[in-house]
């Protein structure tokens, strides 16, 4: 059956006249405004099995019969397409009626029911990954577990991992080490196995490695106020009375910290060599063929926090085969700060990583825990070049020595402070701090 036009001057003269020819089950498929008014096209109710029958069907909402009853609690909001219906409120004396929905179909899209979605690629792809997170969450947990049990078990892995918490390391080397210890050990295999394992850890260099004897082109890097500027001028005073100042050469790009170059200049001024600076890589290239053939040339950067976008740049300026860059460690920094410095400092300007030559432990006379450099130094695999221990020049500055480095850095488990750690509180603060990736 075809589709009925109806025009009037307003809404209300049009329902009436679709409701006298067709009847109140009448659908309304389409209305909006015309020149003669308003115009709404409708059909009869018993039409619509007929156009269901013989129309293909993508899914839009079926039309809706007229409401019965007085048409004076509709209200009718005109636009230039179509006319909105809305039920207006009933008063709470009047027995309320359900709500009439009337949608908007137009008569270019077929009428049909509603068709079933089926779930969204989204939907799946998001219950997969939680439910592949609810397994490792589960395993983590079952690790825990199985740790703990561990723990109590064995009163002394108990103190050890307690000892190494309190020194700095992480949880995730002292849990790597300790579940490692043979179980026929007394207290004092145990501690002396300790030891052991740690310095075969920490890669030291010896007299016949260090960079002074080798020579080369050696950029010190890291954050602000590490000491590189002093760092420079006690391995140019080292240099100097070992080879003489002409066999050395001292460069900076430092050229943001007011007095920086200054100071490298007093130093070099006693030791009887020139400071080139340097602001870009075509001053930097110039200055090294400049220094070609010296046995030992320092650049003092400039010091760059672990998460300033200018670390990058700074990478872009040192990338050269030639230079060789050493990350230059606190070690009264937190853990955390270090393998952050580290993590940042080790890539280079094409995102590889594993850039670093080497590092530098400084200010070891400020540290209270020596832990966690050395902890850091272990898990990323740092070579250590020297140690640093005062402001002095060039006297505290000294080669790393292991044994000496461990031992002090387990003595610190022994002493009394507030974040001392109780027995049954290990397990707690090692598997949490395991859990968070520390």
């Amino acid at each position: 059956m075809k589709l009925r036009k109806f025009f009037g001057p307003t809404s209300r003269a049009v329902l009436e006249q679709v409701r006298a020819e067709l009847g109140p089950d009448a659908m309304i498929v389409a209305n909006h405004a015309s020149a003669e008014g308003i115009e709404i096209t409708a059909m009869p109710a018993d039409a619509l099995p007929h156009i269901l029958s013989d129309t293909p069907a993508p899914a839009v909402p079926p039309a809706v019969p007229l409401a019965t009853g007085d048409d004076e609690g509709v209200t009718v909001t005109l636009s230039s397409r179509r006319i909105e219906a809305a039920p207006k409120p009933v008063p709470k004396a009047a027995p309320a009626e359900p709500p009439v929905v009337t949608p908007h179909v137009f008569a270019s899209e077929p009428i049909v029911p509603p068709q079933a979605t089926p779930p969204s690629a989204d939907l799946t792809a998001r219950m997969m990954a939680e439910m592949a997170a609810m397994r490792a969450l589960f395993q983590d947990q079952m690790a825990q577990l199985a740790w703990s049990e561990s723990l109590r078990r064995s009163p002394l892995r108990t103190r050890l991992t307690r000892d190494l918490l309190l020194a700095g390391y992480s949880a995730t080397l002292a849990r790597t080490i300790t579940e490692r210890l043979p179980d026929d050990f007394n207290a004092a295999e145990a501690q002396a196995w300790l030891a052991g394992v740690l310095t075969r850890n920490v890669s030291a260099v010896d007299a016949e490695e260090e960079l002074v004897t080798r020579g080369g082109i050696y950029a010190l890097i890291g954050p602000t106020g590490v000491g590189k500027t002093t760092t420079t001028a006690k391995l140019a005073a080292r240099c100097a009375v070992r080879y003489g100042a002409s066999k050395l050469a001292l460069l900076t790009t430092d050229s943001y910290r007011v007095g920086a170059q200054d100071q490298l200049r007093i130093y070099a001024k006693i030791l009887g060599v020139a400071v080139h600076t340097v602001s870009d890589r075509h001053d930097l290239k110039q200055a090294l063929d400049a220094v070609r053939g010296r046995h030992l040339v320092l650049i003092d950067t400039v010091g760059i926090g672990q998460r300033d976008a200018r670390v990058a740049e700074q990478a872009q300026l040192l990338a050269s085969p030639e230079i060789r860059r050493i990350l230059l460690l606190n070690a009264a920094a937190q853990s955390e700060t270090l393998d952050e410095v580290v993590t940042t400092y080790r890539r280079g300007p094409d995102g590889a990583t594993d850039m670093l030559s080497g590092a530098i432990v400084t200010k070891l006379d400020e540290a209270a825990r020596t832990g966690a450099v050395l902890d850091v130094a272990i898990r990323h695999r740092l070579r250590l070049q020297y140690v640093t221990h005062g402001q002095r020049v060039p006297e505290d500055l000294a080669l790393p020595h292991a044994p000496y480095l461990v031992d002090r850095s387990l003595r610190a488990a022994a002493r009394p402070s507030a974040f001392a750690i109780e027995p049954d509180e290990v397990a707690l603060v090692a598997l949490g701090g395991a859990h968070h990736g520390q």
